[in-house]
């Protein structure tokens, strides 16, 4: 059973709408599928208007997320059948959409603004991404959380890679949607904060500036959420198997917990003299070679072999995961990544 002080955690996944032959993307799916199933799960709009996202309530346990986010997934995908469309679980459509309708940017007034601002940036988002929330004390210890996630992000990033498709070829990446998201402004790991002070000075010069037009335009790889009392880590693709979403979120709360229980001067754990340029090349190389071969850690920036790190990982977010509950989870979790790679190599076979 669970501790009684185990943070909670949410799951956001994001997406597309796809026709079943060819592969890409069906214009306006997305509110035919919202209006079948606004009275049975929460489903909305997404930036594009062949995509969609689900969120899951708050969830103390991993039964909880894990219920919550196949009931979400069954009824969104029920619908998109209903609508003649898939539900494809995969960080980029397989296939292009015709060039006639790339503009189809959702019909709110925010998103067009963006999409105004973006040019043809916008044109190209067909990108589905699974964000975690996990509680926090309070922005203090979020800021914490941020600098202290900076090292594992890459290991991150490599573990759920699930986009290796574009406009109907192999990219040779794993994640190509972390190299689309890269054309945005913001689409990379923040360095460091020196306190919530900094971390809310930084994002009212962008804003300010122009560079961004509201802080839901703040698109670190982490960052502090601007609706809830959480920590949003925003790396992974959205997964093809829901019980690794969930098993994925687990490692995530644990991490989480795990640093912001560290010593300030944990070289592991809090981020210190970890250089953010180094944080975003290992991501670069995560997003092509997910866990297959060596990684860049960018506590010493030396190549590590992948799955030694993982291993790494696992042992330092052992305590937190017995504490919740979740050490056999994430043990399967880990097992099947090692024995079948990740998405993205399941994609391919």
């Amino acid at each position: 059973m669970p501790a009684s002080h185990t943070r909670l955690i949410g799951i956001e996944e994001e997406f597309a709408l796809i026709d079943p032959a060819t592969g890409a993307p069906v214009e306006g799916s997305a509110a035919r599928v919202i209006r079948d199933v606004s009275d049975e799960a929460p489903v909305e709009h997404e930036f594009l208007d062949s995509q969609v996202e689900i969120a899951t309530p708050p969830c103390e346990t991993a039964d909880q997320a894990e219920e919550s986010l196949f009931q979400l997934r069954g009824r969104t995908l029920a619908a998109a059948r209903n609508q003649g469309a898939l539900l494809a679980a995969t960080g980029t459509p397989p296939a292009a959409p015709d060039p006639a309708l790339v503009s189809h940017v959702t019909d709110k007034e925010r998103y067009l603004e963006i999409a105004h601002g973006a040019r043809k940036v916008a044109q190209t988002h067909y990108i589905n991404g699974q964000h975690v929330h996990v509680s926090i004390a309070g922005p203090e210890e979020g800021v914490r959380v941020i600098n202290g996630l900076a090292r594992w992000a890459p290991l991150l990033l490599a573990m759920t890679a699930n986009s290796p498709i574009w406009d109907g070829a192999d990219t040779g990446f794993r994640s190509w949607r972390h190299v689309i998201g890269c054309a945005w402004p913001l689409n990379m790991y923040p360095a460091q904060f020196a306190s919530v002070d900094d971390y809310d000075r930084r994002v009212d010069r962008l804003v300010r500036s122009g560079l961004i037009l509201d802080r839901g335009l703040v698109t670190w790889v982490a960052r502090l959420s601007a609706r809830y009392p959480t920590v949003e880590l925003r790396v992974a693709d959205v997964q093809l198997n829901p019980r690794h979403a969930v098993a994925f979120a687990l490692i995530v709360r644990a991490l989480v917990t795990t640093i912001a229980a560290a010593p300030d001067d944990d070289p592991q754990l809090s981020g210190r003299g970890i250089d953010a340029d180094e944080v975003n090349v290992s991501l670069w190389f995560a997003a092509r070679d997910g866990l297959t071969r060596t990684l860049v850690d960018p506590l010493e920036c030396r190549e590590v072999a992948a799955t030694e790190w993982l291993d790494e990982l696992v042992e330092a977010i052992r305590p937190a995961l017995d504490d919740a509950g979740d050490t056999e989870r994430v043990r399967e979790y880990v097992a099947d990544l090692k024995a079948n790679g990740v998405p993205a190599d399941q994609q391919r076979r």
